[in-house]
């Protein structure tokens, strides 16, 4: 009898840890990790890129791949990115590897609590100051893929500006969730909004964002993927002028790397 009470009690844990629960909201101070001060480039090297876990197209594990990409990058918005262990008992999470890969700073915003942890989520990486950053939780009516935005103040140049990254859902709420960090976006004059939207450009809250004449969309005007009508991965700024850019195909992701290059639009 007792060993069938042992069993049942360890089936319910398992039951319950394993259960996908909304991530709980955050605010802070500075990423985690030190930048060099003295490092302000002339251009800023913007980034988005969801890394899918770490996994290529062909679904196969390396991180450090995605790791290499990203390291050319100023200021980076990561989707996709597990917490501690998941892939390797007692691994940092992945934010912390790609950081220390590149000498960024970070910050991992998870979307979801699972197994009693910090599950998954998404990861700011920083080589210049950041300043006050807030997490926030995005209306959710799945029940298990719960999304977030991340809003930070980063220094550059003497200036500060505003840096969100977003993944977005694939289906139901996806235009409500667009609607508010679009909502966001418009609060501050100069700022980048970027990251996996799952939106096309003819999605509607896009669409009608992307006709002010004070929103850019980076990724277009640096001539980048400009004849894929499918894209839903974004780099949407104000305040800056678009210097150039580059971008890698799919292949270590199941999505493409973005990064643009910036400058202020104006002093």
């Amino acid at each position: 009898m007792f060993k069938l009470f042992v069993l049942l009690v360890v089936v319910a844990i398992v039951i319950v840890a394993r259960k996908a629960k909304p991530a709980e909201e955050k605010s802070g101070q500075g990423f985690v990790g030190l930048v060099d001060a003295s490092y302000q480039p002339e251009f800023l090297k913007v980034a988005s890129y969801n890394i899918q876990t770490g996994k290529s197209d062909k679904g196969e594990r390396d991180l450090m791949a995605s790791a290499r990409v990203i390291s050319k990058a100023d200021l980076v918005g990561v989707q996709e990115v597990y917490g501690v262990g998941f892939d390797g008992l007692l691994n940092p999470n992945q934010a912390e590897r790609l950081a220390y890969h590149g000498k960024f700073s970070w910050l991992f915003s998870a979307t979801r609590m699972r197994w009693f942890r910090e599950h998954r989520g998404n990861a700011i990486l920083s080589k210049l100051a950041v300043n006050d950053w807030r997490v926030e939780m995005l209306p959710d009516t799945s029940g298990k893929s719960f999304r977030n935005m991340t809003i930070a103040e980063v220094s550059w140049q003497d200036r500060k500006f505003h840096f969100i990254n977003t993944h977005l859902h694939t289906r139901g709420g996806r235009e409500d969730q667009l609607e508010i960090v679009l909502q966001e976006f418009a609060k501050y004059p100069t700022a980048i909004l970027l990251g996996d939207f799952n939106s096309r450009a003819n999605t509607k809250a896009l669409s009608n964002a992307l006709k002010n004449i004070e929103i850019v969309d980076a990724v277009a005007v640096a001539g980048l993927d400009i004849e894929n009508p499918d894209r839903i991965d974004w780099i949407l700024t104000k305040g800056f002028k678009v210097e150039g850019g580059e971008m890698l195909e799919k292949g270590v992701s199941d999505h493409p790397y973005y990064q643009v290059n910036l400058s202020y639009a104006s002093k």
